[in-house]
């Protein structure tokens, strides 16, 4: 089997990478910044130039593929019309170039941002988007159902709840001992470390398992809970907070004149998404894949994310403008 994968020189695709390299696994690497290349040095994998917005290089890059982890595409809480070309248009691209090349099954990571925060999540809950971002995403899952009712590739969405890890914006944040909070911190919030959010995607692929779900650690937490253990493990560091009001406008100005620059992770919908309350129950997918988190809860995976964060050099691709 061979496995193309989008996105790999991301934050969760890295991951993603070193856990299929190192099980030895035939995998093919889409890279569109050349510059990110060296992240993956030393890893046996086969490198493809590729960018979601060009459907012929999408096409060259599936070619003699079973299966696709897709993670690619701009992960950034901006208006929907910037996410929309490489999240929505190219994941059509995407779906289409797979369908012509005989791929058999397509993983998306797509986001629980799907939800508006509502009600608490199950494997039935219906979507309903109050992001730009979670409707980006749902869109994309939309076209890659489409591609499948047309006799395409099958398809497993994965709906990722906030990943975190010693390359996460968040650590990178801790590294420098300061954190800022947007708001009052008591909505919960699923979590899930990035060794579990890759191992779940490679479970999928590996497997074929298809569907749509929601997929988190054991132990949904609120913010307040995460940066009390966050402090406790790692008490040089302070949690700023702002109030959520002050931090939106704030932000909604910000983000109109970075995003001139290219993606940015600075915007009103980034302060709403912090504070939704995105808890989810008990679903299928770990037990339907025969997996168990490997770290059941922040308890666990955050004093991992410090053990990886001493001696970790990393730049996150929205701030990486090489």
């Amino acid at each position: 089997m061979t496995i193309l994968l989008t996105g790999a020189t991301g934050f969760i695709g890295s991951e993603v990478v070193r856990q299929l390299a190192a099980a030895g696994q035939q995998t093919r690497v889409m890279i569109r910044r050349p510059s990110r290349a060296p992240l993956l040095a030393g890893l046996d994998v086969e490198p493809v130039y590729g960018d979601l917005t060009s459907a012929p290089s999408l096409a060259r890059a599936v070619k003699r593929v079973d299966v696709v982890i897709h993670l690619g595409g701009r992960a950034t809480f901006e208006p929907y019309p910037r996410l929309f070309p490489t999240m929505v248009e190219g994941t059509d691209h995407l779906a289409r170039a797979a369908a012509e090349a005989g791929v058999g099954h397509i993983v998306y990571g797509s986001s629980m941002f799907v939800y508006d925060g509502s009600t608490a999540i199950g494997d039935d809950t219906a979507a309903s988007p109050a992001l730009a971002y979670g409707r980006a995403k749902l869109d994309a899952e939309a076209a890659l159902a489409r591609g499948t009712e047309a006799g395409g590739p099958t398809v497993a969405s994965l709906r990722l709840p906030h990943v975190y890890g010693p390359q996460s914006l968040l650590f990178g944040l801790v590294r420098h001992r300061k954190v800022v909070f947007p708001g009052p911190g008591d909505n919960p919030f699923a979590q899930l470390h990035v060794e579990d959010a890759a191992r779940v995607l490679i479970g999928a692929a590996l497997q074929r398992w298809s569907g749509t779900a929601p997929v988190a650690d054991d132990e949904t937490v609120t913010w307040n809970d995460f940066f009390e253990i966050l402090t406790t493990f790692a008490p040089q560091t302070r949690v700023v907070r702002v109030p959520r009001r002050l931090a939106t406008g704030g932000a909604a100005v910000a983000g109109m004149v970075l995003g001139r620059r290219g993606p940015t992770m600075v915007s009103g919908d980034t302060i709403r998404g912090w504070n939704l309350s995105l808890q989810l129950m008990p679903g299928r997918l770990w037990s339907e894949l025969d997996l168990v988190p490997r770290y059941r809860g922040v308890l666990e995976g955050i004093p991992a994310c410090l053990d990886g964060s001493v001696a970790y050099r990393w730049r996150h691709p929205v701030f990486d403008r090489s």
